[in-house]
């Protein structure tokens, strides 16, 4: 697969709704998403208040990076070393937008993968979307290889994890490796906690 050419740059607040439409576009399919929630319709209608809280807390304590015009993004926030967060309100409305049955699916999610993310200083990648009418192109390697770089310049590790045995074979073709532990949600799919060294 030949690699996607196109311009990546650092988004700003004002590309906020368009970094938030990407994710619940491309996450409609993705087998978490489907976990936290099952129903499509009901999925379809809330991706954007799910989502729009992580783009909101990556803009002001991370990174986010747009490929082209909206193509794909991928959200990275700082851990360790002077990074953690000072909290928002970003959240505080979100099991109103979702739901109860939802936001309890997403608490048991995120407690699992609290416990197991790593203690030492790293960049995590929450999430990587990919418009499904740009899938196949090569512009998810192209937004991984774009921060991957600036990480291994600045001698940075960096921490995911992957959704499906598929992606996880992605991520491991730029040197990410697979922890020795899967994250398997009740009655759904596994994660694959991912790391990576500075190369």
């Amino acid at each position: 697969m030949t690699e996607w050419q196109g311009n990546i740059r650092r988004a700003s607040t004002a590309d906020a709704a368009v970094v938030t439409a990407i994710l619940a576009e491309a996450f409609m399919r993705d087998p978490v998403s489907g976990w936290v929630f099952p129903a499509d319709d009901h999925r379809a209608r809330v991706h954007p208040a799910f989502f729009g809280p992580f783009v909101a807390l990556a803009l002001r304590t991370g990174e986010v990076h747009v490929a082209g015009d909206g193509l794909g993004a991928t959200l990275w926030l700082p851990t360790g070393d002077g990074h953690e967060a000072e909290d928002g309100d970003e959240f505080a409305e979100m099991e109103a937008a979702i739901g109860a049955e939802a936001m309890k699916r997403f608490g048991m999610l995120d407690e699992m993968m609290s416990a197991r993310h790593p203690s030492e200083p790293h960049w995590y990648l929450p999430f990587i979307a990919v418009h499904p009418d740009h899938h196949g192109r090569g512009v998810g390697s192209a937004l991984l290889r774009n921060k991957l770089a600036e990480l291994d310049q600045a001698g940075s590790a960096a921490y995911l994890e992957a959704s499906s045995p598929r992606n996880a074979a992605l991520y491991e073709r730029l040197g990410f490796r697979r922890r020795p532990v899967t994250l398997d949600l009740p009655d759904g799919p596994s994660l694959y906690p991912m790391w990576r060294d500075p190369a």
